[in-house]
Order: C-alpha cells, then structure tokens, then sequence
C-alpha cells in the first residue's frame, strides 16, 4: 500500500510540474515572464513601503490590497527559474542563485 501511494505522489508531482516547465518556448521567455513578475512585485512593495517609512500617507484598504497582490504574484516566478535561464538577459541577480 505505501509503495502504490508512493508511486501516486510521484506520478502527480510529475504531472503538475511538467506544466510550469513546459510553458516558456525559449529560455528568453522564461527571463522575462521571471523579471515582469519580480517588477510587479517590487512596485507594490514599494507602495507598501512608501507607507512604512511616512513618505506616503497610510491608507489600511491600500497597504492590505498591496500585501494580497505581493502575496499572489510570490507564486508566480519560481518556475521561471528552469535550465538555461541564467544567461540571456541582464540580471541583478547574484551569481549565487543559480547554484543554491
């Protein structure tokens, strides 16, 4: 029984990640869809940021919006990540995050 459930979680690990690596045609791809996402990211941290430091009036409604939207599109890059994807673009990224 533990050998057939095994073998189920693997076979769907499998399945669902072929999806997410399947999706970008070329590594190019993959770079920008990986930088779009870490942009949107970075600008509604930014407004929430802005709030933090009193640089922009506080807005409750605002900062919550900001902080769902940031924690939606966390998901979205780390398939983007895939061989290949790190060279091709320029990159702020350190050459650490290839290896680790």
């Amino acid at each position: 029984m533990k050998t057939i459930a095994m073998l189920t979680l693997a076979a769907a690990a499998v399945t669902l990640s072929a999806p997410a690596a399947a999706q970008f045609a070329k590594a190019e791809d993959a770079i920008k869809y990986r930088q779009g996402s870490f942009f949107v990211m970075g600008e509604h941290f930014g407004r929430i940021g802005a709030m933090a430091n009193g640089k922009a009036p506080f807005d409750a409604k605002a900062a919550q919006d900001n902080a769902d939207l940031v924690a939606t599109m966390a998901k979205l890059p780390w398939p983007a990540f895939g061989p290949g994807t790190d060279k091709g673009a320029p990159t702020k990224a350190k050459a650490s995050i290839w290896s680790e």
